[in-house]
């Protein structure tokens, strides 16, 4: 029980949550390392001769990026639920790996709602919540509220596999008719915040290129939360590569 004349003693947990079993306590001792069988002591503290270790299991479990995502979510939710959209995104996990040619992420990038290695599950939860699951090009929302079932995609800005970046300001809710079209650069989102389309568009020639022409100029619709605005530079390498 907490007393009026408790003092506080940050360097307790670290021996004590041993028996949540995620890290094992240590000490050194002449340059061998012991496991660690007391509350450490400031002078150790400040000697930097405890610490503690993930243990064997944790590790295997921390290895699964998924894994990591359930971990980071449920301590978000369990414990700061008032702060979760800011908290989210500080810890998507940028993804490790070779980048891809421009050409062959032309032809991969209609697998942005696919999970893949390196990939952080979160990024299309974390997109489509921003935008309340509506297309930022035309706002279309369908989201069945007992189900995980919606319209919208979480789109790259800059594709994956060119920029392994899952951070929430590379991305976009669209629609799957919209998805398509930016992937292919048809329509390219702009850093003055409107849509840009190709000029290889002609409207004359079907009620679907007609749409797409008809949304030159017009404004993407905006996050719930500026935090996560469209980063500038993504919407620069966008707009650079419109199908001309």
């Amino acid at each position: 029980m907490r007393r009026d004349n408790d003092q506080s003693t940050p360097d307790n947990p670290l021996l004590y949550l041993r028996g949540d079993e995620f890290w094992e306590p240590c000490e050194i001792q002449n340059g061998t390392e012991l496991a660690l069988a007391n509350p450490p002591t400031v002078a150790q503290a400040n000697a930097l001769t405890v610490f503690a270790k993930v243990t064997r299991r944790m590790e295997t479990f921390l290895r699964s990026p998924e894994q990591r995502a359930r971990l980071r979510e449920a301590l978000i939710s369990r414990y700061f639920p008032a702060a979760r959209a800011r908290l989210i995104s500080l810890f998507l996990e940028p993804a490790m790996g070779e980048a891809e040619s421009e050409d062959s992420s032309r032809c991969k990038e209609d697998e942005d709602d696919e999970p893949s290695p390196g990939r952080d599950p979160a990024f299309r939860r974390i997109v489509l919540e921003a935008y309340d699951f509506q297309c930022v090009a035309w706002g279309l929302r369908i989201k069945l509220p007992d189900a995980d079932v919606t319209f919208v995609d979480g789109a790259h800005i800059i594709p994956f596999q060119e920029s392994r970046n899952d951070h929430p300001t590379n991305g976009l809710a669209l629609c799957k008719n919209h998805h398509w079209a930016m992937d292919r650069f048809l329509i390219v989102p702009t850093p003055e915040g409107v849509w840009k389309t190709s000029p290889r568009l002609d409207a004359r020639r079907s009620p679907g290129e007609q749409a797409l022409v008809a949304l030159n100029n017009q404004p993407l619709l905006p996050p719930h939360d500026d935090a996560f605005r469209p980063d500038r530079a993504g919407l620069e390498w966008r707009a650079k590569r419109i199908y001309a």
